[in-house]
Formats: C-alpha cells, structure tokens, sequence
C-alpha cells in the first residue's frame, strides 16, 4: 500500500480525522509506515541503568505553631518535621520555658500542613485534620501540660478538604469547617463531652470545581461566619447556630480573595479590591457590617490566648537539620527583643573605629538576648527526583518532591553536593537563559532565578543577626523575581522556551480557581513580568515550543469548561501560535479532531512541529497515540500517523500531577532523534519520516535528560544514568 492510500484509509477509520480538521498534505512530510511497529514494542528489551545515589534528601519543615503554657509565663514551639504531606511526620515538642524537648512520632495518612487549630479554654490544643484512607474529619489533641499529642480519633464523616479551620466560640466550644464533596461543611465539637455535638452537614453554595473555605474560621454567640469558594465566587456564609439557617452576607469574585479575621468573640472579613483599598465588615449576629474603625460592635472579652504572656520571638534560619541530624532554634522574650542594643549601630560604630575583626557572633546573640534549644535525631529522608536540568557547565541541577533537597551532580567526577532547602515553589520547569537557570512551577507560577556561578545562600541562614538574604533580595541565590498569576491566573507554570527578543516565556493553567490557561514572559533585561489569559480561558496550557528560531512560540493546550462560554468546554484541544515582534497570537491550528489535548511539541526543521498526543477523546479513556505534524507558518496539518501504542503509563495524562511524575516529553538527543515514551518503553522518532525506532523498556519511568551520549532518568528516588545510549548523528 502506498504512503497517500494509507493515510486515505486511516481518515476513512480514525474518529480523529473527522470533518473540520484540514487535509493531510501527502507531499509535504514523507512519513514512514510501520506495520511491525506493534511488535517491535511488544518485544522492546529491558534496559538496565547505573544507579546513582539517593542525592535528593531532606524533610520539609516549614509547619510549627506556638502554644502558651498553662501557667501562662511561657510558651511550647510545635515543630512539625515531614517527609511528604501524609507522613512519616514528627513532632518535636519544644518547651521555651524549661527548655525540655519532647520528640513524638505522629500517625500516617494524616497532613497535618494546613490543619484546623484552635487553643480551647481548658488550655489545650486542637488539631483538626482528615483520614487520607477514609476522608472523615479526625481530631488530635496537644496538652501543654504532658508536651503530648493525642489522637481523638474519627469525629465527623464526609468531611475532608485541604482547608479546614477550627475556632473557639465564646461557649468555650470549638467549631470546625471543611469540604463535602461541592459544598462546605460546619461542625461543633465539645471539648467537655470529647465528642462532636451538632453537625450541620453541608453548608452554602455550591461550587461546579470543588468546594474550599479560608484558612480561618469565625464564630460569636448566635453564628458561623465561613469563606466558601472558589468557582463562581466566593461567598460569605452565616449559618445560624440554634437553627441551622443559611444566609449569604458578601460575595467576590473568584480572583478577589475573601478572608476571615479572628476577632474574639467574632470575627471580621476582608475583601481584596481590583485597584482599591481592601473591604472590611465586622461578623456579628449574623449580619456584616461595614467596618469604618477598629471599635468592634460586641463586648470585649477574653480570648483562651488572654492569659499568656507575650509571644516570644523566635528564629528558624537553623532549624533545618545538618547531616548529623541536628537543628537549632532560637528565641528570646518580647521583653529581651525591646531591651536589646541595636545590632547595627555597634556594626557601625565598629566599622568607623575599624574593629570589626573583634566581632563575637556568640557574644551578639547572648546580648541581643537570645537562647538556643538543640533539637536532635531530626529524621531525614531520600525523595522523588524531579525532572533534572543541564547547566552551562555540564553539572546537572535537581530537586527532590515535597520541598526539599536541592542537589548539584557533576557527570565528569560523579560528585553530587547538597545545595540545600528547595525554592519556594514545586518546580515544573527550568531553562538556561544567559547563563542563569530560570524555575517555575507551582504555586502560582512563582518565578525564581539560580545562578550557578555564585555560591547558593537560601536556607543558608547563620544564628541571629547572620540570617540567610530574604529570597527576593538581590544577594539571594536563588532569587525571587515575582509571581506569573496576577496576569496569566495560571496556579501552574509548566512549561518554558526562548523567543529571539531575549525573553523567557511560560505556559501553564489554572487551579481550584481557574480552569483555563495562560501565557506570560519574563524579560531579563528590565525584570518585568507579563502575560495573558483570555484567548487561553478553556484552554489549560500543558507545553510551549519554540519556532522559526524563536520568532514564534507554539502553544499546546487540553480543553476545559471556558468560563468566557458560560462554562463550556470548547469541541477540540488547539495549538495556538504566538508572533513573538507581533506580540499575538496569530494562528490556530486543530492536529485533530475532537482531541482532548494537542500534547507534546517540538520543531523537527524550521517551521514544521511534530506533536505526540492521543486519539481517545474522553478524561480517562487515552486511545493510543497519535503522531502528527504541522506547518505553522500556514497551519496546515501535514502528516497524521496513528501509533499502536499508548503514550503514558496515566490513563488521564496530561493532568496535574507531581513533578517528579512528570515523565514524558519531546527531548532531541544527541543523535538527531526526538526521544519520548510510548507507555514506559523508551523510542527514538527520526524527524524526517516520524519513524518510530524501539531503544527499550525502562522500569520505573522516568524524565530522560541528555549530557553527552549519557541518558540520565528523574523519577524514583535513585538518580540513575544509561552510558552512551546515543551516538551524535
């Protein structure tokens, strides 16, 4: 059969070739058949890798909270240490008044980042967070007295969420939110009876993405105030406490961020303007009142917190743990802080008299009146690697999942050094521009920029007054440089390419409060960040390619619900080309019809992209894969090649999952050769005729990355490497 009858024949039989999508151009691309192709994957040998070290290890330790004593003249540091969100977790009881530390193993399956917390009137603590086994709402109990956690066990049913915020009533009860399903929750909990005495179920609007409250809950004597978001608003929720009546007393847009303020014994909330200042209305009695001075319409009471004296100051630069397992925290009074020499007027006066090599480190923090507490056998852990980035001097820069662990590996000595705590941010994509490596990622498409010609300073920190440089200033390294959300509403940056106009430029999509995509730049030259979203509403961004050495940027989408089209999702996934000195977009382009997503991308020669994506049409339900190439410079559809093949190992690729799950791409090796997966086989596609050649199976999937001929594999924990799998072309 011939090359034009063949590709007749699959239009004839492919759902995806259905009418609207253009013709196959049968002299424009000369693409090979490959009738063996199936049984050359069902024969695909086993590659064996060099493993090469667990190089990404740490603990996440950004979780603590500060619980006063019962005497009330002192306090405990809560220091929470986790491997990953659901354990294994430690915590190490701190108490700042005897200087004792208490280290406890706490359950798996429980995340207690982002837990409920309330501090009662019996002077304990309460920690609200769900089962990830079952999703119900379970109870945890710290005692200041015993410096012990207790676990309390299931306390209400159905009731989940990532926010779940606990407050105290002026009963002395304790109230508690979360998500049902689309909906939110609302529960009372008493702490005499140890049990949950009313629960409201759901509660409020409904919300077509998912339902989620604020980190803050607020309740007075008759009402529960509870943020509910986020599409297609956010909320303010009164719910009556004898009746269980519902009233909505404000409502925000889904961008304008809607937060509660405790204010015992209520509450007040604060609402985000575009462009103005900030709205504030006092919670009480189930009404919101504008708030036009800081007199709240209740009567003052005492809070459960009255009682203590002040919060301490305390220092964290050294609570990571060194190698030995061994961290440090700092603290002092308020009373110590307000009566301590100002450290920099001595700096200064040291400097005129030149006699600042007589500096003492230790003598300074004792005279500014801080104490340390060692804290010991902090448990460390190895962690996933994310996908690995080349820099320009060959050294290869990694991350570890869940937050922590930054190496650097030299391929020539095989050296890897701990750089220290990750970015703040879970990092989807990194490109070398002039030089520096460039991150984003989650959330909110933070950008960060590393250069590798400095010495690395985040989380660095000495002991007070030696802090490590706040990430955004411009002696950090790696550096902040702002956030992509506020124009492109991306949660996700994604993906990364270089224009000819000397900018950076990112996709991604939105998250909980957007389900479509965006598109922004940053510019090295000035530092300014920009971008949009609205062409791209629907249209969450997986991939960006370049074109035309940069000219133009290629951007791959999936379909979602278009909130620019009363929430429907556009018929088919698009490629959108961007003109890089038009600054627009300039041309659409349909691979396929009915496609959930255009997928991966690259240039194969100038102005031709070839893309891998699938031909099933439904979340869920892959199909197999679908080869295809484009011409960009017309946007017409130049070769479609089915595959006998899946692509990925996840039925519902692409979707957000964690970076070091991120496998699949469209990498050009050392050959000439795009490599990419087809399900966890690893191939070769020669960009001349979309020829797919079998290198081999590799077990665990991983994000293949080329130094040299050298293939190095992200994915599991262990760092691994295949020698000279390419040969240069």
């Amino acid at each position: 059969m011939n090359r034009v009858r063949f590709l007749s024949l699959v239009a004839s039989l492919t759902p995806l070739l259905a009418v609207g999508v253009p013709e196959v151009s049968a002299a424009a691309w000369s693409v090979a058949e490959q009738p063996e192709l199936k049984q050359a994957l069902e024969d695909a040998p086993a590659l064996q890798t060099e493993s090469l070290g667990e190089p990404a290890r740490g603990v996440n330790v950004w979780e603590r909270w500060l619980v006063p004593n019962t005497d009330g003249k002192s306090w405990d540091l809560l220091q929470i240490y986790f491997k990953e969100y659901y354990g294994p977790t430690w915590l190490y009881a701190v108490d700042l008044g005897s200087g004792d530390v208490k280290k406890q193993r706490l359950p798996d399956g429980h995340q207690f980042y982002l837990s409920g917390r309330a501090l009662g009137f019996d002077g304990k603590f309460y920690i609200a967070t769900p089962s990830r086994r079952t999703g119900n709402m379970h109870l945890f109990v710290y005692d200041p007295a015993t410096n012990s956690l207790e676990e309390r066990g299931e306390i209400v049913q159905g009731l989940g969420g990532e926010v779940r915020p606990l407050a105290v009533g002026p009963d002395g009860r304790i109230y508690g939110t979360g998500s049902r399903g689309n909906q939110v929750g609302l529960y009372i909990y008493d702490p005499k009876s140890s049990k949950v005495v009313k629960d409201f179920g759901a509660v409020g609007p409904k919300h077509p993405n998912g339902a989620w409250s604020r980190y803050v809950l607020g309740v007075d004597d008759t009402h529960a105030y509870i943020a509910s978001g986020m599409i297609p608003a956010w909320y303010l929720v009164a719910v009556n406490l004898e009746t269980g009546e519902e009233k909505v007393l404000l409502e925000s847009p889904t961008e304008r961020v809607m937060d509660i303020i405790e204010s015992f014994p209520s509450a007040y909330a604060r609402i985000t303007q575009d462009g103005a200042s900030d709205k504030e209305y006092w919670l009480y009695h189930g009404a919101a009142i504008p708030k036009i001075n800081d007199k709240p319409p209740w009567p003052k009471r005492d809070s459960p917190w009255a009682k203590a004296v002040p919060k301490p100051e305390v220092y964290f630069d050294q609570i990571d743990p060194d190698e030995n397992g061994t961290a440090m925290v700092w603290y002092r009074s308020r009373k110590d802080a307000a009566q301590a020499p100002d450290l920099r007027s001595s700096r200064r006066e040291e400097a005129q008299i030149g006699k600042s090599e007589i500096r003492n480190p230790k003598s300074e923090t004792e005279a500014q009146g801080w104490k340390s507490i060692r804290l010991e056998g902090v448990n460390t852990y190895p962690h996933r690697i994310n996908p690995l980035a080349v820099l320009p001097d060959g050294r290869l820069y990694g991350t570890g999942e869940d937050y922590v662990g930054t190496f650097l590996f030299n391929p020539r000595t095989g050296e890897t050094v701990y750089c220290g705590p990750r970015v703040g941010l879970a990092p989807y994509t990194t490109i070398v521009c002039e030089g520096k490596l460039y991150l984003s990622g989650y959330s909110g498409g933070h950008l960060f920029v590393y250069d590798p010609a400095r010495p690395w300073t985040l989380g660095k920190g000495g002991p007070p007054g030696s802090p490590a440089p706040d990430q955004g200033d411009a002696r950090s390294n790696p550096r902040y440089l702002g956030d992509f959300d506020r124009t492109t509403r991306v949660g996700l940056m994604h993906s990364s390419a270089l224009g000819a106009d000397g900018k950076v430029y990112f996709g991604g999509f939105g998250l909980r409060h957007y389900t479509g995509g965006g598109f922004g730049w940053f510019d090295p030259k000035n530092g300014k960040l920009d971008g949009f979203w609205n062409p791209l509403s629907g249209y969450p961004v997986h991939r960006i390619a370049t074109a035309l050495g940069g000219k133009q940027m290629v951007i791959s989408t999936t379909k979602a619900a278009d909130e620019l089209n009363n929430n429907q999702a556009p018929e088919e996934a698009k490629l959108f080309v961007y003109d890089v000195n038009a600054q627009k977009i300039v041309r659409e382009i349909v691979p396929a019809a009915k496609a959930r997503t255009t997928g991966m991308i690259t240039e194969a020669s100038t102005g031709r992209m070839v893309g891998l994506t699938v031909t099933g049409t439904e979340y869920g339900k892959p199909g197999s894969g679908l080869l295809y190439g484009v011409d960009v410079t017309t946007g017409e559809v130049l070769f479609r090649k089915p595959l006998p093949w899946p692509v990925s190992t996840d039925d519902h690729w692409p979707h957000w999952v964690d970076p070091s799950y991120e496998y699949l791409d469209l990498v050009l090796g050392p050959d000439g050769f795009i490599w990419t997966y087809l399900k966890n086989i690893l191939v070769r596609i020669d960009p001349k005729d979309a020829r797919v050649n079998v290198v081999g199976k590799i077990d665990p999937v991983g994000h293949v990355t080329f130094v040299g001929n050298d293939l190095y594999l992200s994915g599991p924990e262990q760092l691994r490497r295949i020698r000279n799998i390419a040969s240069p072309r």
